[in-house]
């Protein structure tokens, strides 16, 4: 079966995990149905929309690994949207409005305080001609509603299952601003229907919408558009509190800086909230074979950025030399650090640790100092399987008192590389040199 989904982000900000898996999941049931990939930027929103927000998630998107079939604005086709507008304000579908945000929240309170749900009385439709002339006389813009139908919307959703909406429940919603600005309900309406948009898959936060915009595909196609929908969970922080794109550290740029591979992100999130195990596949092209987006469940997956990290390291140490070696000095460090690496940014660190020259950072106590100045007696097997037994059997030490003191004389740190490893890669001149530092 061929379908055609879309991702469509509001370039008011940076793309997060939240959208991220959005784009991830689109991209990957498209290409698993042998599909189409829309990229949609949703830039109505004039005042909030940047170029610089809009460069940085395309950049995510290749970075991630996602390519699209086709991309647009939507602030390029304003002119279509008035088309639409006036059609349907011709049918009766669309009507004027020109309250204020006072006089609306007044309703508000009105209602709820009369125990009747907050929805608009539609006094807009019982406006006489002298009205209307008269708010135009006092400079007063309308602002336009979409007329719901009077009756419940069901779908069955890929995710969710059999869901119905009933639209008295729900206020006419304003699809024009006084400004002319079209609202997000209306126009990505518009654009689904012109591009032939087969599949909506988006967050559980946008059901109520869906029930909404349903009604909008039958009015804007003249019932002539079918759709199917697919609503996953919304993320939560690793303590099931709610889970907000604006935390720090959780967005793709901040990932991505900080030496994370782009499948890390794509594996766990193309499988979080389903039974299935993530596994740390190196490609997309496997991801798709693997992905299956009937398995998504209805509860709210926990994202915890440490899940991240360890699916990082599983990835990297299925990488050869060849895959990171602009990340690394030498195949020589590569092969000594690569069970040690969580993230890319771990290769600079050590590709400086273990160059010539480097002073690690440390003070030895004096037991440490002890076991130091034996080693350096021992230098000159320093790079066979005998120095360590040597030393070992001179200081009368072992195990962690042995190790620790020479791993930090040597790097500055109390994990690492294996030592053989370790000491290979730096060599007998290197090793005394560093060795010679911290003995008196």
């Amino acid at each position: 079966m061929s379908c055609k989904v879309r991702f469509a982000p509001s370039p008011t900000g940076f793309m997060h995990v939240g959208n991220a898996r959005i784009a991830i999941v689109n991209y990957l049931f498209a290409r698993q149905m042998g599909g189409r990939f829309i990229f949609r930027i949703d830039d109505t929103d004039s005042e909030r929309s940047t170029k610089e927000y809009e460069d940085a998630i395309i950049s995510d998107l290749a970075w991630l690994q996602i390519s699209y079939n086709e991309t647009f604005r939507q602030s390029e086709r304003t002119t279509r949207y008035g088309d639409i507008r006036n059609d349907l304000a011709s049918r009766g579908i669309l009507y004027k409005c020109y309250e204020s945000q006072e006089e609306l929240e007044y309703k508000r309170r009105m209602a709820l305080a009369g125990g009747r749900p907050p929805v608009y009385d539609r006094e807009a439709l019982t406006l006489t001609d002298d009205q209307i002339r008269k708010f135009a006389a006092d400079g007063v813009k309308p602002y336009w509603r979409f007329k719901l139908p009077n009756k419940t919307i069901s779908w069955d959703d890929i995710v969710l299952g059999h869901v119905s909406y009933d639209l008295a429940n729900v206020s006419d919603p304003v699809v024009v601003k006084a400004d002319g600005t079209y609202l997000y309900s209306f126009s990505s309406v518009v654009d689904d229907v012109d591009t032939g948009i087969t599949h909506i898959i988006r967050g559980q936060d946008h059901v109520t919408n869906t029930a909404v915009q349903i009604a909008m595909f039958d009015a804007v196609s003249n019932g002539q558009y079918d759709v199917k929908f697919a609503h996953l969970s919304l993320l939560v922080n690793k303590d099931g509190s709610q889970f907000s794109k604006r935390l720090g550290g959780m967005s793709i740029g901040d990932f991505r800086s900080s030496g994370i591979d782009p499948m890390a992100i794509a594996c766990l999130l193309a499988t979080l909230g389903t039974s299935i195990n993530v596994k740390p596949f190196q490609t997309m092209d496997e991801l798709v074979e693997y992905f299956d987006i009937a398995a998504f469940g209805t509860n709210s997956p926990k994202f915890d950025a440490e899940d991240v990290v360890k699916l990082n390291k599983k990835i990297l140490q299925l990488k050869r030399y060849e895959d990171v070696k602009q990340y690394v000095s030498s195949r020589e460090i590569f092969e000594a650090t690569k069970n040690n690496i969580e993230t890319y940014n771990d290769f600079a660190v050590w590709n400086e640790v273990l160059a010539r020259g480097y002073d690690p950072d440390y003070e030895p106590t004096e037991s440490e100092a002890a076991v130091l100045k034996v080693a350096l007696k021992h230098i000159h097997v320093a790079c066979s399987a005998r120095f360590l037994e040597d030393v070992q059997s001179e200081s009368g030490v072992s195990g962690k008192a042995l190790y620790m003191p020479l791993r930090k004389a040597l790097t500055g740190f109390e994990h690492g590389p294996n030592m053989s490893d370790l000491l290979s890669v730096l060599g007998i001149e290197e090793i005394e040199r560093r060795l010679t530092l911290f003995v008196k």
